[in-house]
């Protein structure tokens, strides 16, 4: 993505506008493999959650491709030794918190399509972070 591009959105893309609209315990358990297959990396289980097309979209730029966004999500939520990463509702789409010291500091969003994720809005920055409306439902 162009830097120029890059600049024009608007913040409202992160996270993605789409809403839960599956099954909540079939995308909650997308996620959960998605978060264990990243904290203890699995590619073999991250290529069965993320759609083989899938887009993340960060204030870094866009990401296509399971495997260079599987890297991308890793690296993001897993930066740091001892970091912890959560599920959440992020402004109201199913996604993810990674902690620093009980900081959060980065999240992701995610869109689901037919049991996989399809697209990923990551936003890093504790400011950034907190400012999104996170929601941490009960396990």
């Amino acid at each position: 993505m162009r830097e120029q591009e890059r600049d024009s959105m608007d913040e409202k893309t992160f996270p993605p506008a789409a809403r839960p609209a599956g099954d909540p315990a079939r995308d909650r358990a997308v996620v959960d493999v998605f978060l264990s297959a990243v904290l203890h990396p699995d590619p073999r289980l991250l290529a069965a959650v993320l759609h083989p097309s899938v887009v993340a979209r960060s204030e870094h730029g866009t990401t296509v491709g399971a495997p260079a966004v599987a890297e991308e999500t890793t690296s993001a939520l897993t930066h740091r030794a001892g970091r912890v990463a959560r599920p959440a509702l992020v402004g109201g789409a199913l996604g993810a918190v990674a902690f620093d010291d009980g900081r959060p500091v980065t999240a992701v969003a995610f869109t689901l399509r037919a049991g996989r994720i399809t697209a990923l809005a990551i936003t890093t920055g504790e400011d950034r972070v907190r400012a999104l409306g996170l929601r941490f439902p009960e396990q």
